[in-house]
């Protein structure tokens, strides 16, 4: 077997209007009625709104983010001559001490990472080279977005900060049209 390696894109970039809609964002979020506390093996996440809500696109803090965020998709989605961004689904976790989520990856293209609230000591979202199986983050910090294909294995590593972490979490599927023409040595 060979593998071949080849580049792709994995995007840190701030949400624009983070300072301004954090507080409301989170006050939304911690108002929500609708959600679950996640807990299995290796798995512990305090509140979320996965399997209750992830597609409900009436939620409070889904109308609060959802302008500027389709904005934010729009651009990434030029950047990378893609065409257009579907947002398959779309959810909030929160990490309270000792909280963690195991290693797992995501369906659709891409997988985003918002990180609504950062507490001093929370940890960064950990991921895996498939090849190397070396582990590593990247230099995220609270208001970034971090856009990454969804196939790449990554963990919401334990919480040993005494506040609580709170990210949203989308999957979304990407267009493309024939931006660059005719293959010219023939290969698919």
């Amino acid at each position: 077997m060979k593998t071949q390696m080849l580049q792709f894109p994995i995007q840190i970039k701030k949400f624009a209007p983070h300072n301004e809609l954090k507080e409301k964002v989170l006050d939304a979020i911690n108002r929500q009625e609708q959600f679950q506390h996640l807990q299995g093996p290796n798995n512990d996440i305090t509140r979320c709104d996965w399997d209750p809500a992830r597609f409900d696109r009436t939620r409070e803090w889904l109308g609060i983010i959802g302008a500027p965020l389709s904005q934010h998709l729009e651009e990434w989605a030029s950047g990378l001559d893609y065409d257009s961004v579907d947002l398959c689904e779309i959810w909030f976790q929160q990490y309270a001490t000792h909280s963690k989520h195991s290693w797992h990856v995501h369906g659709g293209n891409f997988t985003n990472v918002y990180y609504v609230d950062m507490p001093d000591g929370a940890p960064k979202t950990k991921w895996v080279d498939p090849i190397t199986k070396s582990q590593y983050t990247f230099d995220v910090e609270e208001g970034d977005i971090i856009t990454f294909p969804s196939w790449l294995i990554h963990s919401g590593a334990e919480n040993f900060s005494k506040e609580v972490k709170t990210i949203i979490s989308w999957n979304m599927d990407v267009h493309v049209t024939d931006h660059y023409g005719e293959n010219s040595n023939g290969n698919d």
